[in-house]
């Protein structure tokens, strides 16, 4: 790994990120092309929605084993957002071992820093 997953990793490990916070889920995601997804992100009572282009995460940078499948187009475009980011098993379509996943801190971390915001939540307050 290397530079933006370090990024990630160092953040990680602060323990203060994590304390009293309860983390909302990614609720779907979509490949847009290539290696861009949407992705929506469950807030209080509204969605958060984000464009992140993955390949300087997948492609520019040095990974381990688990995510290097996802370097192939045809495998990464069979996301699936459900809670985490999810890559099926290509030949059963099954969450099994052969599936990818990143859990939704992760996958909220870098759109927040590196992607396009297309929706922020909007809370309404009934007066």
């Amino acid at each position: 790994m290397t530079k933006l997953w370090d990024e990630w990793k160092n953040y990680a490990s602060d323990e203060s990120h994590w304390t009293g916070v309860t983390e909302r889920g990614l609720l779907k995601a979509e490949c847009l092309e290539n290696y861009v997804l949407r992705l929506w992100f469950e807030e209080d009572l509204d969605v958060a929605i984000y464009d992140l282009d993955w390949k300087p995460l997948l492609v520019d940078e040095t990974l381990g084993p688990a995510l290097l499948p996802l370097r192939k187009p045809e495998r990464f475009q069979f996301v699936k957002g459900d809670y985490a980011l999810i890559w099926p098993n290509p030949e059963t379509g099954e969450y099994d071992e052969l599936a990818i996943d990143i859990v939704p801190e992760c996958v909220r971390f870098f759109p927040e820093r590196y992607g396009t915001l297309i929706k922020s939540a909007q809370i309404t307050v009934a007066v």
